[in-house]
């Protein structure tokens, strides 16, 4: 898909929309052995530092796909609940202390990463 849009200059270029899929495929193509960055870019008429973007990008999905986290679900206790959640990541630890809630554990999860 092709849109027309004039530049600050006033000259007029073309953004083109690709799909999830389309993306995977032109990464994925350069990620083939002998394949350049620079070659497979110019085959799709799109700039090498957008390639590059979408391949780093894909690697941080990559990352996070095996990080090896579980899916958590916290269900409302009865009574308030106190003590300690200690949590063993890769290279580092997490303690919660006192009462923890649902929304402080998220918020220390994600501190961590």
């Amino acid at each position: 898909m092709s849109t027309p849009q004039k530049s600050s200059t006033g000259a007029r270029r073309t953004v083109r929309k690709f799909t999830v899929e389309q993306r995977q495929q032109i990464v994925a193509e350069s990620r083939q052995a002998g394949a350049t960055v620079r070659a497979v870019a110019q085959r799709h008429q799109i700039g090498a530092s957008l390639l590059s973007l979408w391949r780093q990008r894909d690697a941080q999905a990559r990352q996070l796909r095996r990080s090896g986290f579980a899916a958590v679900r916290m269900s409302a206790p009865a009574l308030p609940a106190t003590g300690v959640i200690e949590i063993d990541l890769d290279q580092r630890c997490v303690r919660v202390r006192g009462r923890v809630d649902a929304q402080m554990l998220r918020e220390a999860l994600a501190a961590a990463r």
